[in-house]
């Protein structure tokens, strides 16, 4: 399937958020006039019509132009971004819980907002959770980090401190950037989509789709940074604590294929990945593949049995590409 015909994209992306599934009767109609990036332009005698998804991947049904083993994984989908090809997609409009995953959308945020060089204060508030064993950059109360080296802690080791002392910063509150976290999603056609934290820890208000994951994903990749922090399998650094002592800090990446713990066919490259795991979400990746040629690949599963078993299923898309 693929998306070249301007009117016929408009059309099915339409089609998407309209017969969706969607359990919550409150979503925006992702096609309403006067929304954000439906622009419409008056020329001489005809208009220049700006659709929404002329650059996107579209798909309503489930598509197999490729085959993949995703047996143990409730949503999925694999893209060739470039040529806009839907090569497989599973339930990818089916709404689920996403856990670090979330956190695409507050790196975005982060990014189309903030200053990379701003310094943040952590607040008594960031580091506090009501549930063990969450994964945190250990930051405590009154430390000073620029946002880049949050950003780091957030992509790499997915830090659930940092993704709130992000929150804070370019929100003024966690539940302003939920705010924000909703009207970006909206903005961007990511309507099967409701946001209540910058973590992903679970919520039941707090889910969304394969496919508004790709929405939110394609977008971020619009910033070099992004790219450049999902490729490190390391990262160290050091900032300041309250008292001004220095602190040194190396945060692992918690992506196998970034880490390298997981091979990929040859001549495909894993460039990098957002992981997500929760109890309730189970194991989901979000990842970016490019082979030989320089052509990129995103591919997501949602909800998959096991961890191990997730980066198998992904594997199933990759060996494909060398047919």
């Amino acid at each position: 399937m693929k998306c070249t015909n301007k009117m016929l994209a408009a059309s099915l992306l339409c089609s998407i958020f309209l017969t969706g599934c969607s359990s919550n009767p409150e979503l925006t109609d992702a096609f309403q006039a006067d929304r954000a990036g439906f622009e419409i332009h008056a020329q001489a005698d005809a208009y220049d019509v700006t659709y929404f998804a002329e650059d996107l991947c579209v798909v309503n049904d489930n598509v197999e132009v490729i085959e993949a083993d995703t047996e143990e994984a409730l949503a999925a989908c694999f893209f060739n971004i470039d040529s806009k090809e839907i090569l497989y997609a599973k339930n990818v409009h089916e709404q689920m819980y996403p856990a670090s995953t979330t956190k695409i959308m507050t790196a975005l945020l982060a990014l189309k907002h903030g200053n990379l060089d701003d310094q943040a204060t952590v607040s008594k508030t960031a580091i506090t959770f009501h549930e063990s064993g969450v994964a945190t950059a250990k930051l405590k109360e009154g430390d000073v980090l620029t946002l880049r080296q949050l950003l780091h802690a957030l992509l790499v080791m997915s830090a659930n401190d940092a993704a709130n002392v992000i929150a804070e910063h370019i929100g003024g509150s966690m539940d302003g950037f939920a705010v924000m976290m909703n009207e970006e999603a909206e903005r961007i056609g990511a309507t099967n989509t409701h946001f209540v934290n910058p973590h992903g820890l679970h919520n039941e208000e707090h889910y969304t789709t394969v496919y508004d994951l790709y929405l939110m994903f394609e977008k971020a990749l619009e910033y070099d940074e992004f790219k450049e922090i999902l490729k490190l399998p390391s990262y160290e650094t050091s900032y300041l604590s309250a008292d001004g002592k220095s602190i040194k800090a190396s945060w692992s990446s918690s992506n196998l294929f970034t880490k390298g713990n997981v091979t990929v066919p040859e001549g495909i490259t894993a460039v990098g990945g957002k992981t997500g795991t929760t109890t309730a979400a189970r194991s989901c990746l979000v990842q970016l593949f490019e082979d030989a040629e320089g052509t990129e690949y995103v591919a997501i599963i949602l909800s998959c049995k096991e961890r191990a078993i997730l980066y198998e299923e992904m594997n199933s898309f990759l060996s494909n590409l060398n047919n």
